[in-house]
């Protein structure tokens, strides 16, 4: 994969970083923005329903509260309880008719409740029940709804008598006290519609499938017949989760669906309404927000692109006109500079190549003449050569010559001359070992001291761990021949050359200093590293020949110097770096 990315041109690259960028940005984005909305549509529906809710609890607690004042306003009849308070009451039937009649004027159009009735303690004389709202507890004092109404001793007590739609019936009871002794005088019951106790909650619809119901006594009261209430008709996952006594929302699995379950406890009765809806309601919204997001996310991305492939192709277009120009170059040679229209990143970089095919040109300029150069020495060197097989024929025929007649010294200048010219060619070897060159300066000065008659002596001061390092060939002799030469001109003995190699660090050093006359050093200095006439003689430039040679076969930083020593003579430093076994013959 790595291979891949590193193969692709730049622009692709470029392109690719971007839409990474781009995708990158987008899904956090994207996934901050719909984490936010969830929770915030999360809550808003919670606190929407928590509303809806809370406005059914109200209206339920206040038809609650009016039915039990419609309980307040029996009890609060005096009529009714001096009648049952009398010491010498009336016949059973006066009495009825009497009680009814104050009945009647509670609730007269019956808006709250179905039917108003009086359950009267110590009537055994009444008649047996009939369609009255007024008779004795005997009859009904072993019924449950009567026996739990007595226990609570004045608390309202609420209960379901019939659940089913046609029929359904909510009975509400208190007891009827004497307000002097706090006896029981009898139970008042009220009978109320459970569809028009319901009916504010009836029509009531959260979400897709949220709904409001009664729960009594693990019974759903379902006046509606509704499909979804039905799904919780026995199962102990609902029932268990409204018994808690909390009413934060319940998360429960039915036949597997799961549902988000509330609970409210109507006032202090048995009954709760319960708020149910099914979790992928809540769901369904989100998706549909999440899908929206995700189409807005991709309509965003796809603008991105195109706007991030024009710009990426804007900006690798000079990119892509400086890769041509490098190519013609390498396939053509062609040197055509580019046209710079920007001072940015791009513009410096094709200046940087402007100023590139600028040294270019200059460098094949130097070359071209260095190697010109390098010929015309080439030429002048021939012209000093003569053929080598004829050399050493020759001084060895004087040689035999010499001896057969006698002439030591003869012989003696003829074997060193012979052996000074096998050094110098060196089977045309560049390079060679300065033990060779020290041997080559033996020959020659064998035959320097015979010519001049010994006025002069050499002394050698060497390394030998340095004999077997390379150096260019013919550096040390014309630095020999130029104190023999000139250094002794003006003297008839005494002369002194001392020869000397030594190393430091990756360098090594080797001086040839003379107790001659002097001279001006500065101007010798001038001489080595003027330009070469190639007009003049080969005589004319032995010494610039000798430092350009050492710095084409090593480097700038080495080369051929000269200094006054202390004698007044002149010292003359060859430096050059320390190589060791390396020969080789230079291609001219």
């Amino acid at each position: 994969m790595s291979e891949k990315f590193n193969n692709m041109s730049f622009r692709t690259k470029l392109l690719l970083s971007y839409i990474a960028v781009i995708i990158l940005c987008i899904i956090i984005f994207g996934l901050t923005v719909f984490s936010s909305i969830s929770r915030r549509f999360e809550n808003e529906t919670t606190d929407n329903n928590a509303q809806i809710t809370g406005l059914a609890v109200n209206n339920m607690t206040n038809t609650m509260n009016n039915i039990e004042q419609i309980l307040y306003s029996v009890q609060a009849n005096s009529t009714i309880e001096k009648m049952l308070t009398a010491s010498n009451p009336p016949s059973p039937y006066e009495e009825i008719a009497a009680i009814e009649q104050e009945l009647s004027k509670i609730d007269p159009l019956k808006a709250t409740v179905s039917r108003l009735s009086l359950y009267i303690e110590n009537r055994t004389s009444y008649p047996s029940p009939f369609d009255s709202n007024v008779t004795a507890s005997v009859y009904s004092k072993n019924e449950v709804w009567y026996k739990n109404t007595k226990e609570l001793n004045g608390s309202t007590y609420w209960c379901v008598m019939d659940s089913s739609d046609a029929n359904g019936l909510l009975c509400v009871a208190r007891a009827f006290i004497d307000t002097r002794t706090h006896k029981i005088l009898g139970i008042i019951r009220a009978d109320v519609n459970l569809s028009q106790f319901t009916n504010d909650i009836a029509h009531i619809s959260m979400n897709n499938t949220g709904k409001l119901f009664l729960v009594y006594e693990n019974h759903i009261i379902n006046t509606w017949n509704d499909s979804y209430i039905n799904n919780f008709v026995n199962e102990n996952e609902f029932f268990k989760a409204i018994s808690a006594d909390s009413d934060k929302p319940q998360l429960v699995q039915i036949n597997k669906e799961k549902h988000i379950i509330n609970h409210s406890r109507l006032k202090d009765s048995s009954l709760i309404l319960v708020r149910a809806s099914k979790l992928d309601d809540f769901n369904s919204d989100i998706h549909i927000i999440e899908k929206s997001m995700i189409t807005t996310g991709i309509i965003a991305l796809l603008v991105a692109l195109i706007f991030i492939f024009i710009f990426t192709r804007w900006l690798t277009a000079p990119i892509t006109k400086l890769i041509k120009h490098m190519e013609r170059f390498e396939n053509n040679y062609e040197r055509i500079p580019i046209e710079i229209t920007s001072h940015d990143e791009m513009g410096k970089l094709g200046e940087s190549y402007n100023s590139m095919l600028n040294t270019i040109d200059s460098l094949i300029t130097d070359v071209e003449d260095l190697y010109k150069k390098q010929k015309i020495f080439e030429l002048k060197a021939l012209q000093a050569q003569i053929n080598p097989h004829f050399l050493y024929n020759t001084l060895d025929s004087i040689h035999w010559m010499a001896r057969a007649h006698h002439a030591p010294d003869i012989s003696k200048m003829v074997s060193a001359l012979g052996t000074f010219f096998r050094h110098s060619l060196n089977k045309g070897n560049e390079y060679t070992t300065i033990e060779n060159e020290l041997n080559q300066i033996s020959s020659y000065v064998s035959i320097q001291k015979i010519r001049f008659e010994d006025k002069f002596d050499v002394v050698y001061d060497i390394d030998e761990n340095l004999l077997h390092c390379t150096i260019v060939k013919l550096t040390i002799q014309p630095l020999v021949e130029n104190s023999i030469i000139h250094g002794f001109d003006e003297i008839e003995e005494g002369g002194m050359i001392t020869i000397r190699v030594y190393s430091e660090d990756d360098y090594i050093f080797i001086e040839v200093a003379d107790n001659g006359c002097g001279t001006d050093t500065d101007e010798l200095n001038k001489a080595v590293t003027r330009e070469l006439d190639y007009s003049e003689p080969i005589e004319k430039y032995g010494l610039t020949n000798v430092n350009l040679r050492i710095q084409l076969y090593f480097d700038k930083t080495c080369g051929l110097s000269f200094k006054t020593n202390e004698t007044g003579g002149v010292t003359a430093t060859i430096k050059i770096k320390r190589k060791e076994h390396e020969y080789k013959t230079i291609d001219l």
